[in-house]
């Protein structure tokens, strides 16, 4: 074999070995893509869709920041009991009741919730703010697709457990005549709310803080609503409340929100 046909092998060869080299990297790449978004709950090819032309909820639901592996255990670290599977369908709950309680224009429903007070003033005031303008907004079949952990904070004496939810439905506002004047009647909406779902971790801090005003405080004994956190005995049953711990503290939702605000509507 003259050096000419060694030469022609040599390079074949190294060209296979280069070709195989590559293919192998890719592979060791996307087995990592995928072990990360299995471990962090990252949609990393998710995309969000802000309004599907069939009009079907659910074709291409939103994507999350899921952190659910990072932050449960430092949750359970504060609150050992705690586990996520029976908060998420609170959570949805929550905001099919938000949703719903502005379309019936009645918060009524809202008030049987474990929800700060000024979420209900949120709601009565975007009712207020949509009638004076003569519309009324509806959220028709609503679906949230699903419920994730983004965030755990600790600030002014509480934590915050904040959640995204992946939401689809059909959103439109109509005048006093029943004319459509935004969104569709047909196209469906694919978004992304927040929830905070936060309690109170250092009782004195909380109070001075405010914190104990924004979640909202219930008597120990008959669990009616506490005007503010300076009240030293409640008013409907008389049980004196100087001495609360933190025990006393349910968890309590304290904010809802749209996350995209190319989407967002009324809050």
């Amino acid at each position: 074999m003259d050096a000419g046909a060694i030469v022609g092998l040599v390079t074949a060869a190294l060209f296979f070995l280069g070709v195989v080299a590559v293919i192998i990297i890719i592979l060791v790449i996307r087995a990592k893509i995928r072990k990360y978004q299995k471990e962090w709950g990252l949609n990393v090819r998710g995309i969000l869709t802000d309004v599907n032309s069939t009009g079907q909820v659910g074709k291409n639901p939103a994507s999350l920041n899921g952190m659910d592996r990072i932050y449960i255990p430092k949750i359970q670290e504060d609150f050992p009991d705690f586990q996520l599977a029976p908060v998420i369908p609170q959570v949805e709950t929550f905001i099919k009741a938000f949703l719903d309680s502005i379309e019936d224009q009645d918060t009524s429903s809202l008030q049987k919730l474990a929800i700060a007070p000024s979420l209900v003033d949120r709601a009565d005031e975007i009712i207020r703010d949509v009638s004076s303008q003569g519309l009324r907004v509806y959220y028709d079949n609503i679906v949230v697709h699903k419920t994730v952990i983004s965030e755990y904070v600790k600030e002014k004496g509480m934590v915050i457990i904040r959640f995204q939810s992946a939401v689809g439905y059909i959103t439109y506002s109509e005048n006093s005549s029943g004319k459509v004047v935004s969104g569709s009647k047909e196209a469906a909406e694919e978004t992304v709310y927040v929830t905070s779902y936060a309690r109170i971790l250092n009782s004195e801090l909380a109070r001075q803080s405010g914190a104990v005003d924004v979640i909202g405080l219930n008597c120990p004994n008959c669990g009616a609503p506490l005007r503010s956190s300076d009240v030293t005995v409640c008013h409907y049953c008389g049980t004196g409340v100087n001495n609360l711990t933190e025990d006393v503290f349910g968890w309590t939702f304290t904010d809802i929100k749209e996350k995209n605000r190319m989407t967002q509507k009324l809050f």
